[in-house]
């Protein structure tokens, strides 16, 4: 059976100052977005508030939603990272921080968590994300 593509939602948290949410993972030993796989016949927006929910402890309320955006992304795993997919093909959702939810790491998917200006993506490890992590930020406007 060939591998396929595991889709997937991203979420680009922006604060008031115009920076984006990132996180050290010390599972996957780089930076990179809150993001997660999405379970059979799950919306987008559901799975990114259970992933929020799961990963954060962030509560993701709709009013703070921006865009949902209907190009998507995709990256490969490394080779033979995963035994049923060959990589991730995200749909990216644009938030609005809200000052007052949670950013509390619930697991071992992140350890530290990062405002960065969008343009300094570049100077964190993302591994095999980069390019389409960059390309996440100009679908968003943002660089």
């Amino acid at each position: 059976m060939a591998k396929i593509f595991r889709k997937a939602v991203m979420a680009v948290i922006i604060n008031d100052r115009n920076q984006i949410l990132i996180g050290y993972s010390p599972r996957d030993k780089s930076f990179k977005f809150p993001q997660g796989g999405l379970e059979k016949n799950e919306t987008i927006i559901l799975g990114l508030q259970r992933e929020l929910l799961e990963e954060l402890n962030y509560i993701l309320q709709h009013k703070f939603i921006i865009e949902a955006y209907t190009e998507k992304i995709n990256y490969p795993f490394p080779k033979n990272c995963h035994p049923i997919y060959k990589g991730q093909e995200l749909r990216i959702v644009k938030i609005k921080h809200n000052a007052n939810a949670n950013i509390i790491p619930q697991d071992d998917e992140f350890e530290k968590m990062l405002w960065i200006d969008p343009k300094e993506i570049t100077n964190y490890n993302t591994e095999y994300r980069s390019e389409a992590y960059y390309q996440a930020l100009i679908i968003c406007g943002l660089v």
